[in-house]
């Protein structure tokens, strides 16, 4: 699940953090306090919100559920990284690859995309640890699906089992 909504995530991260970057458009500034909202927002809140909305429209909970929370969750995190590095970056840069006869895709893929990189890393690794370690929401909307924290959380009201603590390093 980690992987896939970090995927995910970066993927739809990434372009809003360039449409809040470099466009200005109607609702720019609306967006971004979404953004941060989401951010700020207690995850409790979050959880049970979505798990309202999964019973409301009516959702099987599993491994769906899981992972649209998890994109809804780490979204923000990606785009907001995104965004950061478009605003540090040099726009002259990519005007310059277009004097020099580049098309738009070539210089975005050549100057832009490059430049950006170390962000969009950046917030799929964010994305990912986020989603691996996120227990609160996952408790909410998992149904009967068990996903780390939540198999940690079960084994250690039992006793802390050899197993919890060798996984705990190898993640560390």
């Amino acid at each position: 699940i980690a992987l896939l909504s970090a995927a995910f995530a970066t993927v739809l991260g990434t372009f809003l953090g360039l449409a809040l970057g470099r466009y200005g458009f109607r609702g720019k500034a609306a967006t971004s306090f979404i953004i941060f909202m989401a951010i700020a927002i207690p995850e409790i809140v979050l959880g049970s919100s979505l798990k309202s909305l999964y019973v409301q429209v009516r959702a099987a909970e599993g491994f769906l559920t899981i992972l649209l929370s998890h994109i809804a969750f780490c979204t923000p995190f990606v785009a907001v990284t995104v965004r950061a590095r478009v605003a540090g970056m040099n726009r002259s840069l990519e005007d310059a690859a277009q004097d020099l006869y580049a098309s738009p895709m070539v210089a975005f893929w050549k100057v832009t995309f490059p430049v950006i990189l170390p962000g969009i890393t950046a917030g799929a690794m964010l994305a990912f640890v986020l989603s691996l370690d996120d227990f609160v929401i996952t408790n909410f909307v998992s149904g009967s699906v068990e996903t780390f924290p939540i198999w940690v959380w079960g084994a250690t009201r039992v006793g802390v089992p050899p197993t919890v603590n060798v996984w705990g390093t190898i993640l560390f």
